[in-house]
Parts: C-alpha cells; sequence; structure tokens
C-alpha cells in the first residue's frame, strides 16, 4: 500500500510527512534534506533575526525546489513593554552550577516579541515560503496576511478546544500534538487527541508526539490523520544542527528520560531530564510565566546550551527518544519510514 493521503496534493509532495520545526535543530540542511526526499521540511526559524532566516529559506531553496516551511511563535501573552522591565533575579538554589558554565560562550536568544515575530513574518511573505506555522497561538490577523500572500497556515495544538479555536481563524491545516512529543506540549496524549481532533474538525490533521517509526505513522493513518509531523527523531540525523552531545542523549535515554518542566521557559515543555529539572522538584510556585522564566535563568542555560551540558540546559526531546538508536542522513531515515510504513500498512 503506497503511503499517500490528499494532504501530499494540497502541498505538491510525494508522502505525507513533515519534519517539526525545531528551533536551532531543523535548520536548511535538515529542512532542504526532508523535502528533497519528498517530505516538506519546516524550518524552526523562532529565534532568528529577519535576515537570518532570510538566508536560511534562501539556503533551502539552493538545496531543493520542493515545498518547504517556516515556524515562529505568536504567543500572546507576551507584554508589549517586555524590553523595558526588570530582569528577574536569578534563583540563588541554582547558584552553585553558574562555576560549571564559567567562561563558555553562549549568546542569550533574543527576547520573544511581537515586533520580532511580525519582521520574521514579513520575510517569510516576502520569500513566498508556501507553509507558516505557528506553534503557541494563531491569531486572525496572522491567518489573513499569510492568505493574502498565498502561504497556507499550520497551527499546533494540545486539546480539541484549541482545535476548534484555529479552525474559526481559517488555518489550512493543524497538528494534533500529543503530551508524548518534545518541546511544549498539553496534558493529552497522541493515541486520545488525534481521533478526537480529527472527528471535531474539517481540515487536514497532522499527528504529532511519540512518532519516530514508521508503525507510529501508520497508527497516525488509522486514527484519522493525513500525515505526521516528526520532531526528535529527526533530531538524530546528521543534517539536524542540534548539539552532537543532545543527539548522543537521544541514544542513551530510555522512555522514561524526558520530563515535562515549566522550568525552562515557563510554559510546559517536554525536555531531557538533568540536574536542572531536577532541582525544580516541589518548587512550581516559584517559576515564572513565559517569558520571564526564560529570561531569568539564560545566563545560566545558554553557555550551557552552547556547549552541550545536558545536565544543565534545554533539550526538548519526546518520549519515542526510547526506541531511536541510531544516526542515519535525512534522506536514509525518510526513506525507512515510508518502507517502514508501507510495510506495517500492507500487515
Amino acid at each position: 500500500m503506497r503511503l499517500r493521503t490528499p494532504i501530499c496534493d494540497l502541498f505538491g509532495i510525494d508522502y505525507p510527512l513533515f519534519a517539526a520545526g525545531m528551533g536551532g535543530v531543523t535548520m536548511a540542511p535538515l529542512a532542504g534534506a526532508v523535502s528533497a526526499a519528498g517530505g516538506l521540511g519546516v524550518l524552526g526559524a523562532t529565534f532568528c533575526t529577519p535576515d537570518e532566516l532570510c538566508e536560511e529559506i534562501r539556503a533551502v531553496r539552493r538545496i531543493t525546489d520542493r515545498p518547504f516551511g517556516v515556524d515562529l511563535l505568536f504567543p500572546g501573552d507576551i507584554p508589549p513593554d517586555l524590553g523595558a522591565r526588570k530582569i528577574p533575579p536569578f534563583p540563588e538554589f541554582l547558584r552553585d552550577l553558574l562555576p560549571k558554565v564559567e567562561g563558555l560562550d553562549g549568546t542569550p536568544p533574543p527576547p520573544l516579541t511581537l515586533e520580532l515575530a511580525r519582521a520574521q513574518l514579513n520575510v517569510t511573505l516576502e520569500e513566498k515560503v508556501p507553509l507558516l506555522v505557528s506553534g503557541l497561538g494563531t491569531p486572525a490577523w496572522l491567518v489573513e496576511e499569510c492568505h493574502r500572500a498565498g502561504t497556507k497556515v499550520m497551527s499546533i495544538v494540545g486539546n480539541v478546544r484549541q482545535a476548534r479555536r484555529v479552525e474559526q481563524t481559517g488555518v489550512d491545516i493543524i497538528v494534533a500534538q500529543g503530551l508524548e512529543a518534545g518541546g511544549h506540549v498539553g496534558t493529552v496524549t497522541t493515541l486520545v487527541l488525534v481521533p478526537c481532533v480529527v472527528d471535531a474538525v474539517k481540515v487536514p490533521v497532522l499527528a504529532a508526539g511519540g512518532i519516530v517509526d514508521g508503525r507510529g505513522i501508520a497508527a497516525a493513518l488509522i486514527l484519522g490523520a493525513q500525515g505526521a509531523w516528526i520532531g526528535t527523531r529527526f533530531i538524530a540525523t546528521v543534517e539536524a544542527t542540534a548539539h552532537e552531545n543532545h543527539k548522543k542523549k537521544i541514544l542513551e535515554v530510555d522512555e522514561e528520560g524526558t520530563v515535562v518542566s515549566r522550568s525552562y521557559t515557563g510554559k510546559p515543555s517536554r525536555v531531557l531530564r538533568n540536574d536542572f529539572t531536577d532541582r525544580w522538584k516541589g518548587r512550581d510556585e516559584e517559576i515564572l510565566p513565559m517569558p520571564w522564566q526564560r529570561i531569568r535563568v539564560e545566563s545560566l542555560v545558554a553557555p550551557a546550551k552552547a556547549a552541550g551540558r545536558v545536565d544543565i540546559a534545554n533539550f526538548p526531546t519526546g518520549q519515542g527518544a526510547g526506541a531511536i538508536h541510531d544516526i542515519p542522513t535525512a534522506s536514509e531515515l525518510f526513506r525507512r519510514l515510508v518502507d517502514e510504513t508501507e510495510s506495517a500498512l500492507r500487515r
């Protein structure tokens, strides 16, 4: 049985497999390779400057002429006067970790502001990127601007309420992302969430969360999804721009090697469990809302992340890491996923 669904015709792709737009990971080499293989790669561009995003878009086009996307964040609760506010104090109970990053380079990402997001959006639309993905909210004005420019909009949701809301804004595709996924997540598992969202909306739905092989993709299709949005499995590829320590750690951990924590960003995010996340246990009331929590700890986390300190830094990773055992090229992995899915569907 050939792996093909109506969403393939919507974008002009061969297979309904999407490489999730993961910041600092799914950049041009990986996004371009997945699109060239017949799927759809998405640039994780949240913290790119407009100029950097423009170069990444053009770099993808040097790799392939196939469709691709850009993933940005448009959270509605970021205060407009972010830059003028006082930075919260660094947590005292983490101060003994600071010597571990002393002398390490690591530039914190730029503040996540609506001004930056709009500038990134302008680049995306000027470059005529076929797909814009919004991960933490999809305002109606965003959909309207994208559609005027001929760009389709995909929104990531964690429950049916969100799915119905973004469908009303006019999005073209919805990603139903379960609790198993890496990065910001909701509370509902993929197995439960996907059919509920499929039944609740009329637009095409992709499944995400814990999908790392063809069995998972076939299961997503059986649940009613038209394809898969795959993140962690693509981190462990040659082309991913993740730190090598992150890739190696994915191979080391089992299915219990991750944890959902608000300690890095202020919002629930599934990350590799480490000393940093363990120290926040029992301190939920001390965690600040987004973006203040990230700003508060970035003097420790930013250099640790640049150095690949998986014992300290924020490395979003899904529970599916427990089933990942190698680091192939993106094209090798893509072909494997297609073959495994078609075999599972035949069975």
